[in-house]
C-alpha cells in the first residue's frame, strides 16, 4: 500500500516541478536575444534574432527598434550593400523614428565603406558624396555632422586625386589640351580639395610650357593666395 502511495506522488511532484520551472523561467523575446548578441559581437546571431523577431512580432511596440538595429548589425558585419538597403528600409517604414538621423548617417557610412581606391570605377564614391551630402542638408546641426564632413572631405580628395593623376598623365604625354581639361575639371569640381594647391602648381607649370604667361601668373597668384583646408596634411 505504501509502494503504490509512493508512485502515485511521483508523477505528480514531477509535474509541480516542471510547472514551476516554467512558470518562473525568464520569457525572453527575439529582440532581447538580438540585442545581447549584438552586444557579445555576434551579429550574425544577431541579425537571425531580429529578423525572426520581425516576422512574427509584427505589430510589437519596438519593431522600429529591431529593424534599426538589424540594419546595424549587417553594418558591423561589413555586409555594406545589405546594412545600406535595411537603413533605406527602416527609412522608408519609421519616417518619425527617434533614430531617423542616425539611419541617415549610417547609410551613407555604408556608401563610404565601399568607396574604392581613387585609380577604381568611382560611382561608390559618387553616391557616397549624395548621401552625406544629404544627411547634411537635412541635418545641419545633426550628431554627426563633423564626422560627415570630415568624410565628405576625404571623399572629395579621392575624386580630386584621380583628376589630377588623369591630368598629369596628359601633361606628361604632352597633350596638354588634354591636360588642361582635366586641372581646369579639378578646380571647378572639387575647389576645396586638398589637392588644389598641387593642382594649381602643376597648371601653372603647362601653361609655362605653352608660353602662356600671362595666365601662368595667375595661377601662380591663386596659389600664392590659397589656404588648404583645416586638417589638409
Amino acid at each position: 500500500m505504501k509502494a503504490r502511495y509512493l508512485l502515485m506522488i511521483i508523477p505528480l511532484a514531477l509535474v509541480l516541478a516542471l510547472a514551476a520551472c516554467s512558470g518562473g523561467g525568464e520569457v525572453v523575446s527575439g529582440k532581447t536575444k538580438g540585442d545581447r548578441s549584438f552586444e557579445k559581437g555576434d551579429y550574425t546571431g544577431s541579425i537571425e534574432h531580429y529578423r525572426k523577431y520581425l516576422e512574427i512580432e509584427l505589430g510589437a511596440a519596438d519593431v522600429w527598434l529591431a529593424q534599426y538595429m538589424m540594419a546595424r548589425a549587417y553594418y558591423e558585419s561589413e555586409d555594406y550593400p545589405t546594412a545600406a538597403l535595411e537603413f533605406e528600409i527602416f527609412k522608408r517604414n519609421y519616417p518619425r523614428s527617434d533614430s531617423l538621423e542616425a539611419a541617415a548617417y549610417y547609410e551613407a557610412l555604408c556608401w563610404f565603406q565601399q568607396s574604392p581606391s581613387y585609380d577604381r570605377d568611382s560611382t561608390p564614391t559618387h553616391q557616397a558624396l549624395r548621401k552625406l551630402e544629404d544627411y547634411l542638408l537635412d541635418y545641419p546641426n545633426g550628431q554627426y555632422q563633423d564626422a560627415a564632413r570630415s568624410k565628405l572631405a576625404e571623399l572629395n580628395d579621392k575624386l580630386a586625386r584621380k583628376t589630377l593623376s588623369i591630368a598629369r598623365f596628359y601633361h606628361r604625354l604632352s597633350r596638354l589640351d588634354a591636360a588642361v581639361l582635366y586641372y581646369e575639371k579639378l578646380l571647378r569640381e572639387q575647389p576645396e580639395s586638398s589637392l588644389v594647391g598641387e593642382a594649381l602648381e602643376d597648371f601653372e607649370r603647362l601653361r609655362r610650357d605653352q608660353g602662356r604667361v600671362t595666365e601662368a601668373e595667375e595661377l601662380a597668384d591663386l596659389r600664392a593666395r590659397w589656404m588648404p583646408p583645416p586638417g589638409a596634411p
